[in-house]
């Protein structure tokens, strides 16, 4: 026939193919296989449909150019919160922001201990001398001071007329005097409140006034009336402040006698001073203690005396 007598070399290559092409296929008894004619070759014009292995991937091609985007599709649900990341550095400070109002003053609180005293500070400059105050008042009468020296003796005056004869007396008995003198030679230190000391007797007539040596005490035995005289030289010890006053007067038992206190103001230590008293006494309970007293402080005596005289009988001891 014509159709097998001028088959070309495209159609014998497309039926070598198809040939191959059932052989690779498998076996006529597949699913998939050519079909031959009474002549037995393959009537099967077009290929397999059994697929074969999968080749080597051939190279990529150009790439095509990018399609329209998409619409947007709906937003997803939120992913979870992931980790806090490190803390950034500070940023700079801001500017200050206006003053706020002054809040409500609080309670006071309670006070706190004294803190220690601090250094004495340093002693200011003098002030302005002030004005001269008001005369005060003018001070009491200070105590008499002591008796000075007595005078020398006036010139003798004229005998007078002679008086007319008296009347003849009793006759005088020839009692002895009742006296006592006592005294002191060496220095002896004196203190406030405190009396002096006699150390020695002099001269002792008679039993009313009695004194033991070295003692303060002259006691008085018999009630009438007495003299009672003293004398003594005062000073400063040393390192006594000046001014300095020293004071004595006489005790009849333990009562200040009037008329008695004498004192001296020292103002150096070569200043020394006399002081005497006289006094009269009365007697009327016996026996009665006499001692000469001594105030102030840091001074000495030297060279006392006392003298005790009994007088006579008071009117109480007549009646």
């Amino acid at each position: 026939m014509l159709w097998f007598g001028n088959k070309n070399s495209s159609e014998e290559k497309k039926s070598d193919d198809i040939q191959e092409q059932d052989l690779f296929c498998g076996k006529e008894d597949d699913s998939c296989r050519c079909r031959r004619d009474l002549f037995g070759r393959p009537g099967c014009p077009e290929p397999c449909r059994c697929k074969g292995p999968t080749g080597a991937t051939g190279p990529s091609g150009a790439t095509g150019p990018s399609g329209a985007t998409g619409p947007t599709g709906a937003t997803g649900p939120s992913g979870a919160t992931g980790p806090s990341g490190a803390t950034g550095p500070t940023g700079a400070t801001g500017p200050s922001g206006a003053t706020g109002p002054t809040g409500a003053t609080g309670p006071s609180g309670a006070t706190g201990p004294t803190g220690a005293t601090g250094p004495t500070g340093a002693t200011g400059p003098s002030g302005a001398t002030g004005p001269t105050g008001a005369t005060g008042p003018s001070g009491a009468t200070g105590p008499s001071g002591a008796t000075g020296p007595t005078g020398p003796s006036g010139a003798t005056g004229p005998t007078g007329a002679t008086g007319p004869s008296g009347a003849t007396g009793p006759t005088g008995g020839d009692e002895s005097p009742e006296l006592l003198s006592a005294y002191s030679t060496p220095s002896q230190t004196g203190t406030s409140g405190s009396a002096l000391i006699f150390d020695r007797n002099a001269v002792v007539s008679g039993t009313a006034v009695t004194h033991e040596q070295n003692s303060s005490e002259v006691i008085i035995q018999e009630p009438g009336i007495y003299e009672v005289s003293f004398h003594g030289t005062f000073g400063s010890v040393s390192g006594a402040t000046f001014p300095m006053t020293v004071s004595i007067y006489l005790e009849q038992q333990g009562d200040t006698v009037p008329g008695t206190d004498v004192q001296h103001t020292f103002h150096t230590n070569s200043d020394t001073s006399g002081l005497s008293f006289s006094q009269y006494i009365e007697v009327d309970d016996v026996p009665v203690s006499l001692e000469v007293i001594g105030q102030g402080t840091g001074w000495f005596y030297s060279g006392i005396s006392i003298s005790v005289d009994r007088l006579g009988d008071s009117e109480k001891t007549e009646s």
